[in-house]
């Protein structure tokens, strides 16, 4: 009885605690030909997957907010991450442009809005610190010709009243990078 009872107690506790972990990530998607869709997949050619560049940019209300640094930051290491797992190059073009030879998806990050919360600021802070979320289009083009091979939007969403463990930025960036990096290269 009481092995059952530590049990239940023990599945309770640990739903409740982890329950709140994952980032609420909703896409709307559309063809080069601009018809929207609830959900496109973006056919990218098996040449343009082997190098995924990243360009970053956003609304006034996005770049001028002082944690617009901290949010290229996150997108960065979430895209090579994701590209890593991938087996694709990744390159940083949020900051410069440089010349790249060869096959390869350009991904262009537009963030409309956002909300940063830092892990630690949630652990430490909890429900004070607000809703983390980010609204962002990304368009994928070749990195060659620039054609288009599609467009996504992403909205991504925690509650802070999920507590400690509702998804914070990173969290959020990453969940965006990994759909990301399976529309270009879906293995």
């Amino acid at each position: 009885m009481r092995n059952r009872l530590v049990s239940t107690l023990l599945l309770t506790g640990s739903t409740i605690l982890f329950g709140g972990c994952a980032a609420s990530l909703q896409t709307q998607g559309s063809a080069p030909a601009g018809q929207k869709t609830a959900e496109t997949s973006i056919t990218v050619p098996s040449a343009s997957t082997h190098t995924i560049v990243l360009r970053m940019s956003g609304s006034s209300v996005a770049t001028g907010a002082s944690d617009w640094p901290r949010v290229q930051t996150e997108w960065r290491e979430a895209m090579q991450g994701a590209s890593q797992e991938a087996n694709s190059v990744f390159v940083d073009e949020t900051v410069k442009r440089t010349q790249q030879r060869g096959g390869g998806t350009v991904v262009d990050v537009y963030v409309e809005d956002f909300h940063f919360v830092a892990p630690g600021a949630r652990y430490t802070l909890g429900i004070m610190t607000g809703n983390a979320f980010i609204q962002a289009r990304v368009t994928f083009r070749d990195l060659q010709s620039g054609r288009v091979f599609g467009e996504r939007s992403y909205n991504t969403s925690s509650s802070a009243w999920q507590g400690i463990f509702a998804p914070t930025s990173d969290k959020q960036a990453r969940a965006v990078a990994a759909d990301i990096v399976k529309q270009i290269n879906p293995r």
